[in-house]
């Protein structure tokens, strides 16, 4: 489906929509082809599962330029983005998960914005994310999950127990060693269990699959997760959030996160016309 007019009745019903491959393949192939040394580089952006050698997650990919700025900020993937939110944005957030053969664990079910109003200090949930497959996804190498019209519910207001960043002393970790918590399969912005699991039960689970160029956009509060990859094959997904300018998180947030995971500068993204442009989002 690529209709505009359907794609944004789609996301204004569910939350979500996935779409066949927009973009052209010269633009994200490439990334395919850098993905091994942005893996291997070693840093603060780099985070891994509990093996402590598979990586789980990369972030800080907004200040990369080549392939991944053209992605991200002059595809015809932009224009969509900026179709569904519906006003001026920017890169908010740029990160691959590469899931592993065999060894990519889970992300449990939460919802994005609890995490980016609790980093960052982000006042609504006037973000969506643009996840794009560099490799095809299948059902049995942890797709994408996704419950339909749980981004019209109000966002969570008080994070589980558990590890929430903080030090023994109860201050936030200002290293970027201290965040690794964001990228556990039991991070403390997880909803419980027993609330995913009536949330799954009574309004269904939308598993996105397809081949590699497929793009799944969903919204900041939708709630979503990912089984782990038990199949012989990686299953990595190109995630770029975009932020609506307005929404931009105060500059004084006294726990925000460093430029490493989320870009502060908030000028909005030139959009083109891409097809997606004559169609009014109000």
């Amino acid at each position: 489906m690529t209709d505009p007019k359907r794609l944004l009745a789609a996301y204004r019903r569910d939350g979500f929509v996935v779409v066949p491959p927009i973009t052209p393949h010269e633009i994200w192939a490439p990334l395919t082809g850098e993905l091994p040394s942005v893996l291997a580089e070693e840093g603060p952006q780099r985070f891994f599962e509990e093996d402590g050698t598979t990586v789980r997650a990369v972030y800080g990919l907004h200040r990369r330029g080549g392939p991944w700025q053209a992605l991200a900020e002059a595809s015809p993937l932009t224009a969509l983005a900026r179709l569904l939110l519906g006003e001026d944005m920017y890169v908010y957030q740029w990160k691959v998960n590469p899931k592993a053969a065999r060894h990519g664990d889970r992300w449990q079910w939460h919802r994005d914005f609890d995490f980016w109003r609790a980093a960052d200090g982000m006042r609504r949930p006037a973000a969506l994310t643009a996840a794009v497959f560099l490799d095809e996804v299948t059902e049995e190498n942890g797709p994408l999950r996704l419950i339909p019209g749980t981004h019209a519910d109000p966002p969570t207001t008080a994070a589980p127990s558990g590890n929430d960043g903080r030090g023994e002393s109860g201050e936030s970790g200002s290293e970027a060693g201290d965040w690794a918590w964001i990228t556990s399969n039991r991070n403390a912005y997880a909803l419980p269990d027993p609330s995913a699991e009536e949330l799954a039960r009574t309004r269904a689970v939308h598993e996105a699959t397809g081949p590699a160029g497929t793009v799944v956009l969903f919204h900041g509060n939708l709630v979503h997760s990912s089984g782990p990859n038990r199949s012989s094959r990686a299953r990595t997904l190109a995630l770029i959030s975009y932020n609506a300018v307005s929404n931009a998180p105060p500059a004084d947030h006294p726990a925000a996160r460093q430029d490493l995971f989320v870009s502060h500068d908030a000028k909005p993204l030139p959009v083109g016309d891409d097809g997606y442009q004559g169609v009014s989002a109000k």
